[in-house]
């Protein structure tokens, strides 16, 4: 059976060497094509990619210091998230700020995590720029993740990211309390991967299969979203494909469509969503 490594960007570096002209991950825009355009990374594109937003941002702290990621859901989202997981920062998956200064969850993890430095895109950036005024951070770097040349000679965080143990804060949905950061470290990863891997791909050796292909519109800010669209394909080195959630929303068909274009499928959502899906099947 294959094993996962030690962890996700330790896998990242892997699959760039034994597979770079394989494909990563496929965006399925909907906005640019109500049809859905696609845009695809293969691994060493991703690694490239990676490599160009840890050497941007290394210099910003150290090792256990925290990089949020905010950005639409896009492949600059995968990039900044694994690219602050490559420099061996504590990543901090958030959604865009639509309310501006005045989106709480959002407000209240930055206030919380002290970020050095914000991954955003210049779709976005002015929105994050009115967040962080008001919240008095100029001190964090905003960088524009979609203005960085992702053709610059590569270098390796490789000792950086293999000293941090932290990988990620997760917070919460802030429903009912502030919304808390919860601890996940890269050894937490891997552990939920393969009891999940062991469980869904019993019959395959407890490993998803080379050609299998997880399909996911889940916001990547979120757990599941996390698992399904950027760890489990790294980790298996397996190409994804991802969409935004108001692309299914609007037409929950286009999840259906997305799992019946591929020979091998695979996808997971909260309840509410098979039952918007299910007249379309």
């Amino acid at each position: 059976m294959p094993v996962i490594e030690s962890s996700i960007p330790a896998a990242l570096r892997e699959h760039a060497r034994r597979q770079p002209d394989a494909p990563a991950f496929t965006l399925v825009d909907y906005d640019l094509d109500p049809l859905g355009f696609a845009e695809s990374l293969t691994w060493s594109q991703v690694y490239q990619r990676v490599q160009v937003v840890a050497a941007e941002i290394v210099g910003c702290g150290a090792p256990g210091d925290r990089v949020a990621i905010i950005a639409p859901q896009s492949l600059e989202y995968i990039i900044g998230f694994l690219g602050a997981m490559d420099a061996g920062y504590i990543a901090v998956p958030l959604s865009v700020p639509l309310l501006g200064a005045h989106d709480e969850r959002v407000s209240a993890a930055l206030r919380d995590c002290a970020p050095v430095a914000i991954l955003t895109t210049s779709s976005v950036v002015s929105d994050v720029v009115a967040c962080t005024r008001a919240l008095d951070m100029s001190a964090s770097a905003l960088i524009e993740i979609d203005a960085l040349d992702m053709e610059a000679p590569p270098t390796s965080n490789a000792s950086r990211s293999a000293e941090a143990k932290i990988a990620l804060l997760q917070y919460t949905s802030g429903s009912t309390r502030q919304p808390a950061g919860v601890i996940v470290t890269h050894k937490n990863i891997v552990s939920n991967l393969e009891q999940v891997f062991s469980d869904y791909f019993e019959k395959f050796g407890g490993f998803p299969p080379a050609d299998i292909t997880p399909v996911s519109w889940l916001p990547f800010y979120h757990d599941m979203g996390l698992l399904l669209g950027i760890f489990a394909p790294v980790a298996a080195g397996i190409h994804a494909v991802v969409t935004n959630p108001m692309a299914f929303l609007q037409k929950p068909a286009r999840w259906i469509q997305l799992l019946g274009g591929h020979t091998r499928s695979f996808s997971a959502a909260p309840n509410f969503a098979f039952e918007l899906a299910a007249p379309h099947v």
